[in-house]
């Protein structure tokens, strides 16, 4: 969120003489332009921020300027701890914990017992419902790996279940919608990868530290090499599914779905990726659902279901 990082990069240049726009763009794995734009912001918010041009140049802040509490609202800090605490969550960092004390303690004192009594307008859980604490702890052993920079092996399964061992270096904990994933450069491949963290069945952090590469996910995030190891083919789908599904089905597909008028049902047009995943998906809507295209997927289907008509004999 562009606010979190323009109080991010204010805070920076509170604490610290002076600082690079390519360092900055660095940090927050953005563009330069992007940065411009940031300081741009805090100038016109009134924070005097100076451009220093020339070897050993940079951006600073004048030694004499406080910062007004003013300039961050009772909603704007509310927001920021939501966000901290959510993250937290997941990465049970202390660094965070003491930043989230210390945002909240510029809280008056009516809105910091409000908070206290979780009292927000917006929450982050990032682990979702269903995740357990193990689930969390993979979470936090693969970001301080990240911050040591620290080899580390995974046990890993792709997206057809072959199980390998892949040497990595950790660099980034990616959280995509419901998913998360871990960016790395995977030794064996001599590349960037994607491990999607559900996949990954056992995790070693080695004592060997190494030198952290100077790529970040979001300049790779486009690549189709950086993602192949996460992203199955995808293929066009239509299924069919009986209009008793349609709250289902709008959960699912959202947008890629129409109603046909002569019997209510629904018919989800999509490109989704092959292999167990989407057997298993259009299994679990049982007789609700019927697969129309492509002709290799229903007879997958079909199969699957004389298989399991085989066991109930």
């Amino acid at each position: 969120m562009r606010i979190d990082r323009m109080v991010a990069i204010l805070v920076l240049l509170l604490n610290r003489r002076r600082i690079t726009a390519q360092a900055l763009a660095d940090r927050f794995e953005v563009s330069v332009r992007t940065v411009y734009r940031d300081i741009e912001a805090l100038n016109l918010a009134g924070i005097p921020v100076i451009s220093n041009q020339g070897a050993g140049g940079g951006y600073e802040i004048p030694d004499n300027y406080k910062l007004n509490k003013q300039y961050l609202s009772s909603r704007d800090m509310r927001a920021i701890l939501s966000a901290l605490k959510g993250v937290n969550a997941a990465l049970d960092d202390h660094e965070l914990d003491i930043l989230y004390q210390k945002v909240q303690s510029l809280l008056p004192e009516d809105l910091e017992t409000a908070e206290a009594a979780s009292d927000a307008y917006i929450l982050f859980d990032p682990l979702g419902w269903d995740h357990s604490n193990r689930f969390a702890r993979r979470i936090q052993t693969l970001y301080r790996a990240a911050r040591g920079c620290r080899l580390t092996r995974l046990d890993y399964a792709d997206a057809q279940g072959a199980l390998t061992t892949r040497r990595v270096e950790p660099m980034t904990i990616v959280q995509k919608g419901v998913s998360w994933y871990l960016f790395a450069y995977c030794l064996k491949r001599k590349d960037f990868r994607l491990f999607k963290l559900s996949r990954i069945r056992d995790i070693h952090v080695e004592e060997i530290l190494y030198e952290r590469r100077p790529t970040s996910y979001r300049t790779l995030q486009s690549s189709w090499e950086m993602t192949r190891d996460a992203m199955p083919e995808r293929v066009r789908v239509v299924l069919k599914f009986d209009s008793r599904m349609a709250h289902v089905v709008t959960d699912y597909f959202e947008n890629a779905y129409r109603i046909e008028n002569n019997d209510g049902h629904l018919i989800v047009e999509d490109r989704l990726p092959l292999g167990q995943w989407l057997l298993g998906m259009i299994l679990s809507f049982g007789s609700a659902v019927e697969v129309i295209r492509p002709d290799t997927l229903r007879d997958q289907v079909q199969n699957e279901i004389l298989r399991m008509k085989a066991r109930y004999p």
